[in-house]
């Protein structure tokens, strides 16, 4: 399991690395959230060592409107332990989201630990849910209110139910590069995605066959 180091700074509503952007080539929440953790079968680089982090990665994706965002960071700021709290629990649906979702690439059933802890938080996102109307549509509302420290993961929790649950199980991948592990949702119409991104993984694939010479054995598609 992957834990960011710098654990007396979790509660912190800054940025631990402000220059740098989240990449959501994932094409779903629920894995981008995975995916913030660089290099998994490598050398792990871990992009959330804050709350503030967090915030900046559920506002980059869409999850929190920036208003929202600002509202959570001056929570965060007012009450630190509880930001600490939140912190740790959004890691811990993190690494638990993606090992069910790493083992369902292998077309394996969760382990019952990782089960266990999505169906924590799965019963806390949905315990006070509802059904609303919003404008001329009927939506599930499931409670939380804009400065509630753990409102991101309230959407995540119901982007990994529905992709679990749903017709689009099955077109979990994970990087052929070995030393990524990141996640993606193969949309191609054969099935035939192999990196996270052609242009990082693929091509630092590429090279290494080229020096590998002619008798490398892996084989590179674009």
């Amino acid at each position: 399991m992957v834990t960011p180091e710098a654990a007396g700074s979790a509660g912190s509503a800054e940025r631990s690395q402000p220059d740098y952007r989240f990449d959501f080539c994932g094409g779903h929440v629920a894995l981008d959230f995975a995916n913030t953790v660089g290099s998994r079968g490598d050398q792990p680089d871990e992009h959330f060592n804050t709350y503030g982090d967090l915030i900046a990665w559920a506002e980059e994706r869409g999850v929190v409107t920036r208003a929202d965002a600002a509202r959570l960071k001056r929570t965060a700021a007012a009450e630190p332990d509880a930001a600490r709290a939140a912190f740790r629990r959004a890691i811990r649906l993190r690494e638990a989201l993606y090992q069910v979702f790493l083992r369902r690439t292998a077309g394996k059933a969760p382990s019952a630990d990782d089960l266990a802890t999505l169906n924590r938080f799965v019963a806390d996102t949905y315990r006070d849910a509802r059904l609303v109307v919003d404008r001329d549509r009927v939506v599930l509302d499931t409670g939380s209110v804009a400065d509630d420290l753990e409102r991101p993961f309230a959407t995540v929790v119901r982007a990994a139910v529905d992709l679990l649950t749903g017709d689009q199980a099955p077109l979990v991948g994970r990087c052929a590069d070995a030393s990524c592990g990141w996640l993606f949702l193969d949309t191609t119409r054969n099935r035939t995605r192999r990196w996270c991104v052609m242009k990082d993984c693929g091509n630092r694939a590429k090279v290494r066959r080229f020096r590998a010479g002619p008798r490398a054995k892996l084989r590179i598609r674009n």
